[in-house]
């Protein structure tokens, strides 16, 4: 069963997702696909702000108010005086509001038992831009703790930090060695930054995750750098110099494009997902293989890579600062929620085996996001401290 988590038809939804992810791939759309599109996000985003207002929606406060203007007054209730005729119109308005409280108490003992199922013994808020920026020489910078500006300066390199926190690499006075020089920007769960390389490329990196680079790449026949988690590309273009990525399980080699890995080592498989450019991958057996924008390549202990149609809206949700999810198990959804909340995830009895489908911010307190994952009745939690228990 999957389990759809926001209340949009699941036919216009893959619609949805197919126009979105054609035009972020760069293919051009016709007038009609432009207007459908248009139409079908303006649909999605009403039903998202509906289904917010549902979670707001306070009936004891409302039931409340409406007693209150149609209570008798009770000073009167003996009275002799000779009643006025009740026009149709305040008959009409007593059944709608009555309507409107059925429907409000439905809603409300709806809401209340997929929230009380779940137990919050504290809240825990989303993660934070920050990163330990780690020089050649062993020096450490915590870029949370650091002031916008100038950090560092290293073989004619300067390091600086950018006022909306990016590091940023230029050369000053470059001497020959600087390309001798390694750094590597790491995050810890809970933590995501932003890199512009020497060569003016540009790196998001998520949580759990690290790459080491060289300070300079001049003088260098590669652009070579290596990654351990997940990072987005923006490559700069150099015919002379391919910019190479490496993981524990491939290389990734390209000329200039926008590409994502995810190659967390919890994972069996490192992913690559190709959304303009042209890149090629080589596995651990030698075995190569091109990608085509729009497509995604699995890697893992096997000879073969395996490659399909991209889900870029999945792939580049973190990088867009929002969950998303499609038709995932519940433990594989609770591995990215882990990493960005930093929290222990444990299991009590069977692992659920639904399948999830939905999308919420990454900014969220985690008990919105856990909350949302209950809605479907399928499973349930309990956050003590910095742990979430998880059943069904």
């Amino acid at each position: 069963m999957d389990n759809k988590l926001t209340p949009f038809s699941p036919d216009w939804d893959k619609v949805l997702e197919k126009l979105e992810a054609n035009k972020a791939a760069g293919l051009e759309l016709n007038a009609e696909e432009e207007n459908l599109l248009k139409e079908l996000q303006q649909i999605s985003t009403d039903a998202a702000q509906a289904f917010k207002a549902y979670n707001a929606f306070d009936t004891d406060k409302k039931w409340a108010e409406l007693k209150q203007q149609i209570q008798p007054d009770q000073t009167n209730k003996n009275s002799n005086k000779k009643r006025k005729p009740i026009k149709l119109w305040l008959r009409i308005s007593a059944a709608a509001a009555a309507i409107f409280v059925i429907v409000g108490i439905g809603l409300v003992l709806q809401k209340d038992s997929q929230q009380n199922k779940n137990v919050f013994h504290n809240d825990i808020p989303a993660g934070i831009n920050s990163a330990t920026l780690t020089l050649d020489n062993g020096k450490k910078i915590i870029l949370s703790n650091a002031n916008s500006g100038q950090l560092a300066s290293e073989a004619g390199i300067l390091i600086s930090k950018s006022a909306d926190g990016e590091i940023i690499y230029s050369i000053k006075n470059q001497t020959e060695n600087a390309a001798n020089k390694t750094h590597t920007l790491s995050t810890v769960n809970g933590q995501t930054y932003r890199l512009q390389l020497p060569d003016q490329s540009k790196v998001w990196l998520n949580a759990a995750s690290s790459i080491k680079f060289p300070a300079s790449f001049a003088g260098l026949k590669n652009r070579k750098v290596e990654l351990t988690g997940e990072a987005y590309f923006e490559i700069s273009k150099d015919k002379e110099h391919p910019f190479i990525v490496k993981t524990d399980q491939q290389e990734v080699q390209v000329l200039g494009t926008h590409f994502n890995i995810n190659s967390y080592p919890d994972k069996q498989n490192t992913s690559t997902t190709l959304l303009e450019g042209s890149v090629k991958i080589t596995n651990e057996h030698k075995i190569q293989q091109l990608l085509k924008p729009g497509e995604t390549a699995l890697v893992n202990n096997n000879a073969n890579i395996l490659v399909s149609p991209a889900d870029i809206k999945s792939s580049m949700a973190w990088k867009n600062g929002d969950f998303r999810f499609n038709e995932e198990r519940i433990d594989e959804i609770m591995l990215k929620i882990s990493r960005w909340y930093d929290i222990e995830v444990t299991y009590h009895g069977p692992i659920s085996k639904e399948k999830f489908s939905g999308k919420i911010s990454r900014n969220k307190n985690i008990s919105e996001v856990l909350n949302m994952l209950s809605y479907s009745n399928a499973v349930k939690f309990i956050v003590e401290g910095r742990r979430v228990t998880v059943m069904q």
